[in-house]
């Protein structure tokens, strides 16, 4: 890897020599970060560590070593629960120790901090401890309602909530949510317990139990128990005999499912079959997200999406985020070739007058029911799109008060029975929106990708049908006199295993386009290209080094960078033909390309910003694609920095430089201002290429096909450091001995390399841990040359860390760091460069050799090169140091 600046750079030959007389020793992990608290643990009760000291959340003993006590009530892949009574802060998470069993007494030391909102107790450094002092009763669960469960003073603390009804099913990250009524909380299964998960919403369970954690913005139980679940009943709805029945289908964030043949042919088959079954009025909503991103909306002009929504016939869609990645001109184009209404009645011109193709609302009738629907969206949607509002000349206006204005108008106005709210704004907002109106029965959301509902909230009907048509939502509301009330709901798996068939026409009319638009061939590649979800955030791949070397081809930027988040279609491409459905199934958004201005700080602020830690849900992760940079990224517990050894373009990072970073239109937009204080909005704009990041990339491979990105470590993952050690050399053989921790317990011998500063790689003919020393063993001459051409060779070790790989999510295996260019570079075996095969070098030898040298390039008649001098130079160093 290359040289952290804060490192002493190979100056000369000399001084490497005289390093070699300096003792080096093992760095243990964690003890830098222990040591910025302070040596004094104070012994502290829970509910000190835990209760507030002001007006915010923060532990009053945040950043300080603490001891204290209690029993174990649940234990996670990462940590355990810890609790020394009942009821209000009498509990606190401990991360870094899992061994530990549920019910038994410990006594903890360590430090206090605020990982993302949870106050917890890190005992993974090595001046912490855990001991088990005994067995002890497991303290009751406190009996908390589920909104009281959702508040700072049950953190940690074990609880029971009851009566509960299922509002979401596991989701991507595989939180579900529960409402006794009071509130929904998430549920969060990472507790080491069988617990029943429920794959429907609508169920019904009769109590749930488990401590309270919070993660990612909220409060969530980790359970225990369930008990007593029970499946919602496939009845269909019912007809009230005081009114009419109404059933409302929806779906919402279509994306890249637009461009899935089977995904659209099911969900509009469903829809259709869901139509034919029910026998009273039924219409169909979408929540958004429909346009964009997917593979076949750029290369047609929106016109495949929109074909294969007009099969599905909704009353009606409101416009999101993803339908204005390409601008709000495209609006009215897509609008035109539809054959239903595009709504948004809070996005608002200058002058008055809506996005051209939109309308705030529309009216339809369905049997003997009028239903007016409204289009809605947030203000989150400024961030969250590649256009500029403000200089487009459109507000965003608050969507509750532009909500229940225009559901009086459809009430009193246009005499509608129900008024559905298209609303591209997620959840929890829907909520707020539903409490803080009168005239809105039904909000159809999108945008968080939820499974959710259809539940009521304070008398109006929230449902989320999640993503990508894995699901279709169903309300049947009983209309009657003036109030309409949910009679039965559900999310409706469109999986294939409810027996609903594939509409031929939607999935015909996808399958025509990806042939017609996707099958062009734009270059080869040599080599797999990886664009899988779970490979592209957590290290390097040879696609996302395309990807951002296609940025940087195009800008001419010093570094590129892309989101994970960005590398979509979770598949490979093989070796051979990269078809432009490849590039744009893996593509699929609406970025362009924007290079910004950034210090050398504010470049590693922005690569430290994405890494994840050793335990986070999947584990250490990079969550970067990156060109003209490379960096490596600490996944040890409190490590002192996450971010280490950052070079641009093979020079040591400068932080107080300037560089010309590229980044996708999505990432431009990024805030760290309460982490950093700046923001990337903020930062001046170097260039705005209006590209597509998918258009970009396809012509790059076919600019430069075929293509060979290889393995180039731009992003190296460490788990430890170590320094020192000694090498020897035998009959072509170099053998390095290096001191480590004893917590290496074993080595990959695979994985053992030395890396030079550019792309030179030398891999271990063997490797071997025995009474804390790694040794291994490398071909000399290989190494020689390896040394020839840089300044610094770091030694990387994949090895079974027996402290910390019981942590680890995502990686399987813990990696060493070594820098050995001090240990290799002055080796008088391998560098020793002798004229009489002495072994020795002396001082006069010297003088003549580069008197020689200069005056006639050749000693003794023999030709010198520069390569012979520099050899005596090294040796003359090493035997005068001895």
């Amino acid at each position: 890897m290359l040289a952290d600046p804060s490192r002493t750079p190979r100056r000369s030959i000399t001084a490497l020599a005289v390093a070699l007389l300096v003792v080096l020793a093992t760095v243990p992990a964690g003890v830098a970060a222990a040591g910025q608290t302070g040596a004094t643990e104070r012994t502290v009760a829970i509910s000190e560590i835990q209760t507030p000291d002001g007006s915010g959340d923060d532990s009053p003993y945040d950043g300080q070593n603490v001891t204290t006590s209690g029993t174990v009530t649940a234990v996670t892949g990462s940590g355990f629960f810890l609790q020394n009574g009942t009821g209000p802060y009498s509990g606190v998470y401990v991360y870094g120790n899992s061994t530990v069993s549920a019910g038994e007494a410990v006594t903890v030391t360590g430090l206090v901090k605020e990982y993302n909102g949870v106050t917890e107790i890190d005992v993974s450094t090595d001046r912490a401890s855990v001991a088990v002092t005994g067995t002890a009763p497991v303290p009751d669960e406190s009996r908390v309602s589920t909104a009281d469960a959702a508040t700072e003073a049950y953190e940690g603390v074990l609880v029971t909530v009851s009566n509960l009804s299922v509002t979401a099913t596991p989701g991507q990250y595989g939180e579900w949510a529960v409402d006794d009524g009071s509130g929904e909380i998430a549920v969060d299964d990472v507790t080491h317990a069988a617990v029943t998960v429920p794959n429907e919403t609508g169920g019904s369970i009769d109590s749930l139990s488990g401590p309270v954690h919070y993660s990612f913005g909220a409060f969530k139980i980790q359970p225990t128990a369930v008990t007593n679940y029970t499946a919602p009943t496939d009845s269909g709805p019912s007809t009230p005999a005081d009114g009419t029945t109404l059933t409302v289908l929806s779906y919402n964030d279509i994306q890249t499912a637009a461009s899935n043949p089977t995904k659209m042919g099911r969900l509009v088959g469903a829809v259709n079959s869901r139509k034919a079954a029910i026998d009273n009025p039924t219409v169909v909503v979408g929540g958004g997200d429909q346009v964009s991103p997917s593979s076949l909306s750029p290369v047609s002009n929106h016109t495949v999406p929109v074909k294969t929504l007009n099969t599905l016939d909704p009353a009606a869609e409101v416009v999101g985020n993803h339908d204005l990645d390409y601008g709000f001109g495209a609006v009215e184009d897509y609008s035109d070739n539809s054959a239903f209404p595009w709504l948004v009645a809070n996005i608002q011109q200058e002058n008055g007058g809506n996005i051209p193709g939109t309308k705030n609302y529309t009216v339809v009738q369905r049997g003997n029911v009028t239903v007016g629907i409204v289009g809605l969206v947030d203000d989150a949607i400024r961030s969250k799109t590649a256009v500029d509002f403000d200089e487009e000349g459109y507000e965003v206006t608050d969507y509750v008060s532009a909500g229940s204005q225009v559901a009086t108008t459809l009430k009193e106005d246009e005499n509608v029975d129900v008024v559905v709210a298209a609303a591209h704004i997620g959840v929890p907002e829907s909520k707020t929106l539903a409490r803080n109106t009168e005239n809105i029965d039904v909000v159809v959301t999108g945008d968080d990708e939820r499974t959710f509902g259809p539940k009521t909230v304070d008398g109006t009907v929230v449902m989320e049908a999640q993503a990508r048509a894995a699901y279709l939502g169903e309300a049947n509301l009983s209309v009657g006199g003036t109030d309409t009330t949910l009679d039965s709901g559900r999310l409706i798996t469109l999986d294939g295993s409810n027996g609903y068939p594939i509409n031929e026409t939607a999935n015909d009319t996808v399958a025509d386009a990806r042939g017609q638009y996707l099958s062009t061939v734009a270059g080869r590649t040599t080599v797999p290209l990886d664009s899988t979800f779970s490979s592209n955030y957590a290290d390097e791949t040879a696609w996302g080094n395309t990807v951002t070397d296609a940025f940087r081809n195009r800008t001419g930027a010093d570094v590129a960078a892309t989101n994970a988040g960005g590398i979509r279609g979770d598949f490979v491409i093989d070796r051979g033909p990269v078809t432009y459905n490849d590039v744009y199934t893996s593509l699929p958004f609406g970025n362009y390309l924007v290079t910004k201005a950034m210090t050398g700080e504010q470049l590693r602020e922005l690569l430290a910003s994405q890494v994840t830690r050793l335990d986070a849900q999947y584990g250490a992760q990079a969550q970067l694609q990156v060109s003209g940079v490379t960096y490596e990224f600490v996944d040890r517990p409190g490590a002192e920095t996450t971010v280490r050894d950052v070079a641009v373009e093979g020079e040591p990072l400068d932080p107080t430089a300037t560089y010309s970073v590229t980044v996708n239109s999505y990432m431009a937009g990024w805030t760290f201002g309460q982490r950093y204080g700046w923001n990337m909005s903020e930062l001046q704009t170097v260039d705005s290429d209006y590209t597509l990041y998918g258009t970009a990339t396809a012509e790059y491979i076919n600019a430069t096909s075929p293509i060979s990105p290889d393995g180039e470590d731009r992003i190296r993952r460490v788990t430890r450091t170590v320094s020192g050690g000694s090498a020897t050399e035998t009959d072509g053989t170099t053998r390095l001995s290096i001191g480590v921790p004893d917590t290496v317990e074993s080595v990959n011998a695979s994985t053992v390399r030395i890396e030079n500063a550019s792309d030179g790689v030398v891999r271990a003919s063997g490797a071997s841990v025995s009474n804390d020393t790694l040794t291994v063993r490398f071909e000399s001459q290989a190494l020689t040359e390896l040394d020839r051409s840089s300044d610094t060779l770091q030694l990387y070790a994949g090895y079974t860390d027996g402290a910390l790989d019981t942590q680890r999510n995502g990686f399987d295996h813990s990696v060493l760091n070594a820098d050995v260019t001090a240990t290799l570079g002055t080796n008088s075996s391998l560098a020793r460069f002798d004229t009489d095969d002495n072994g020795g070098i002396e001082l006069p030898e010297l003088r003549a050799a580069i008197v020689a040298f200069n005056a006639e390039g050749q000693v003794g008649g023999q030709p010198v090169t520069t390569r012979n001098i520099l050899d005596l130079v090294v040796a003359y160093n090493a035997e005068e140091a001895v």
